[in-house]
């Protein structure tokens, strides 16, 4: 098999294993924060073979979503900023891939990249959410101050829950964020 089917294949499994593990419900505390299981497997590919497949499975991920009536849709545009565009932006956590990959103890770079990825897409619900969801504020409350508070929980959540998986995998199984070129 070639090497660019090979990368394609594992970019369709990435997309599909997202999308499955972001239709498992996981609110935390009944409201709008949730853990976003399907980060998992971009953050996996994002180490694995880089930023740009993790980019491109984020998109589709964030496609699928879309076309499968999972997305909360207002308006397009607040559509795509918080499923293709952000789903796509947690992929920079693969910034920090080689660190991750070549230190004997990779628990600093992995929660960092955690945090980088985890940023980079809530940045993007964050934007979000003053501009669409601001609305939605409790009353007395700065849409800014909302989107702050909603979108920095669930990051700072989801960023904690990342860092906790990726060192359990470097723990006891560091092949699985190794590329089929490491071989």
């Amino acid at each position: 098999m070639s090497r660019n089917f090979l990368l394609y294949l594992e970019i369709a499994i990435t997309t599909t294993m997202s999308f499955v593990l972001s239709c498992t419900p996981l609110q935390l505390f009944n409201s709008a924060l949730d853990l976003s299981l399907g980060f998992i497997p971009i953050a996996i590919l994002s180490i694995r073979r880089g930023i740009l497949p993790a980019f491109c499975a984020g998109t589709l991920w964030g496609i699928l979503s879309i076309l499968i009536g999972k997305a909360y849709f207002l308006t397009t545009t607040q559509v795509l900023i918080e499923y293709p565009i952000a789903f796509a932006f947690g992929s920079l956590l693969g910034l920090f891939s080689l660190k991750i990959k070549t230190k004997p103890c990779p628990i600093f770079w992995i929660v960092l990249a955690s945090f980088v990825g985890s940023v980079a897409r809530w940045s993007w619900h964050f934007i979000a959410g003053v501009i669409f969801w601001g609305s939605y504020a409790p009353k007395g409350w700065n849409p800014y101050t909302y989107s702050f508070i909603m979108n920095g929980t669930s990051c700072f959540i989801n960023a904690i829950m990342l860092s906790i998986i990726l060192i359990i995998f470097v723990k006891k199984s560091k092949f699985i964020l190794m590329s089929v070129d490491n071989f």
